[in-house]
């Protein structure tokens, strides 16, 4: 039973999800990307980017929180997290 655990939160979650864009489409919010025709985890990405580089260009602070709830951070080689972040020019403080 607990291996269709998984299985069967996705079915009703789909099944929700259905009903609520048919009978309830205005309820979810504007910066809302989850669940949207049209938007992905990319768009997410994006606008954190703009606001990041927008707050650098101004010379403010900009906080952000990223809760890992699966645990792909913990899945992932983080040595080749690293070297690419490093290639990629990030500040090595936030490398090490």
């Amino acid at each position: 039973m607990i291996s269709l655990l998984p299985t069967l939160s996705k079915t009703i979650e789909h099944v929700t999800l259905g009903s609520m864009i048919v009978f309830a489409p205005n309820c979810f919010l504007l910066l809302q990307f989850a669940c949207r025709k049209g938007y992905s985890s990319l768009d997410v990405m994006y606008l954190i980017l703009e606001k990041v580089h927008k707050a650098s260009n101004d010379k403010i602070y900009c906080s952000a929180l990223f809760l890992d709830i699966q645990g792909a951070f913990n899945k992932v080689l983080h040595q080749w997290l690293a070297v690419i972040m490093a290639t990629n020019d990030l500040p090595l403080y936030l490398v090490d």
